[in-house]
């Protein structure tokens, strides 16, 4: 128990920490280069969209036995699986509409 109550003041002394550092934002408008954006985009954003789609996948085949009685697997494939390509593959490089 006592470890567990390390981990949690742990993980919430680095909540404090990754929040205060990353708040100069708010408190000035910081420019940020399209560039730079567009590096995060190809290297963070849209690996992490193929690791949400593998995980969607697995997710939808989760959910099958509760959604396949409700005629809804239509649905949760378009929200765990099309979705998350879509995010990764299909989306134009450089993406203006999140500037």
């Amino acid at each position: 128990m006592k470890g567990l109550g390390r981990s949690i003041f742990l993980l919430v002394l680095i909540s404090f920490l990754i929040g205060f550092l990353g708040s100069n934002g708010w408190a000035q408008e910081t420019k940020i280069s399209n560039d730079e954006l567009n590096i995060a985009d190809l290297f963070i954003a849209r690996p992490l969209g193929v690791l949400a789609a593998a995980g969607g996948t697995v997710l939808f085949i989760a959910s099958l036995p509760f959604t396949l009685p409700t005629r809804s697997a239509g649905d949760s494939f378009n929200l765990f699986v099309v979705e998350p390509w879509k995010f990764s593959f299909v989306r134009d490089f450089p993406d203006e509409s999140i500037y």
